[in-house]
């Protein structure tokens, strides 16, 4: 018997998830250490993208078309909401 077979079949679903969100607090740690304000944005950024990209990932392994709609629309969203606040903050 192989190993893979006898697993249940959402095990890894839900091991990419959790990969997913342990990768997703890198960023929360650079965001701590630093200290300049658009060094935060980007890695804030980087963060909105990677739930947007788990939140893509979950919709499509559920088979739910809307989560996976919603995820796309957050990645859109969230991108261009972080484009504006770095733009306001060097006019600043």
């Amino acid at each position: 018997m192989n190993m893979f077979t006898d697993l249940h079949p959402q095990f890894f679903e839900l091991l990419v998830i959790y990969i997913m969100l342990l990768i997703s607090f890198i960023p929360l740690l650079a965001v701590a250490r630093s200290n300049d304000m658009p060094t935060r944005i980007a890695v804030a950024s980087s963060f909105s993208t990677k739930l947007a990209m788990m939140i893509l990932v979950f919709g499509i392994y559920r088979g739910d078309w809307m989560i996976a709609c919603i995820g796309a629309f957050v990645l859109i969203v969230g991108d261009a909401g972080m484009l504006i606040l770095s733009l306001m903050e060097m006019e600043i």
